[in-house]
């Protein structure tokens, strides 16, 4: 699904391999009623969220999953990821890397002194994989990010899918479906005791001596 963000009808036709445009654009139709897309002058215009969007979409109407996972790329699943944190208020940070040990955070969200660091894995289904694995590993990302940061007072460690299942939550490590992902940050101070919170101990013991 490389879709341009401006092409013709004709172009979104053909790369749809759609076979008439009256069925074209009762499709387009459907998508900007659908919040994807917008036709301007016989042309099409999508913005760089779309593309997921449509995913999304295409899922709620039980498209596989499976197959539509294959559609995106990694960079296109972080950009939305992105997206939404930003819109729920917070500052981002993008693959940030530490190095001695190295690791890599996808995305970190800040809220004052409170990170949200996100690992992204669009392919990954909530079965068939060892969720104790990367639950694990995001939150020794999280204790490294903590050591490292010193400004920062806790640190959530989070794993987002593509896959839509219920919010799940390993060893405190919350599996959010990216489609449910805008609902668990607004609801973020309800699962507090639930989360696996990382916290930097030099600020705690600060503040305990005040």
């Amino acid at each position: 699904m490389a879709m341009p963000n401006h092409l013709t009808l004709d172009r979104f036709q053909k790369l749809c391999q759609i076979p008439s445009k009256a069925t074209t654009m009762e499709v387009l139709d459907y998508l900007v009623k659908s919040g994807i897309g917008q036709l301007s002058d016989g042309s099409v215009l999508f913005s760089s969220k779309d593309k997921l969007n449509t995913i999304l979409l295409a899922m709620n109407e039980g498209c596989d999953p499976e197959r539509l996972s294959e559609k995106i790329q990694w960079n296109d699943f972080e950009l939305f990821t992105s997206q939404l944190i930003e819109s729920a208020g917070y500052s981002i940070e993008r693959n940030v890397v530490f190095t001695k040990p190295r690791i890599q955070i996808d995305v970190i969200g800040f809220y004052r002194k409170i990170a949200l660091l996100i690992d992204c894995k669009h392919w990954m289904k909530i079965h068939g994989f060892d969720i104790g694995k990367f639950s694990s590993n995001q939150i020794r990302r999280a204790e490294i990010f903590i050591d490292k940061r010193k400004d920062i007072e806790s640190a959530i460690p989070i794993i987002v899918t593509l896959h839509a299942h219920d919010c799940n939550f390993f060893d405190g490590v919350p599996i959010v479906p990216i489609s449910k992902f805008k609902e668990f940050l607004q609801n973020l101070p309800f699962y507090l005791d639930r989360l696996h919170l990382v916290q930097n101990n030099l600020i705690s013991n600060t503040a305990g001596n005040k």
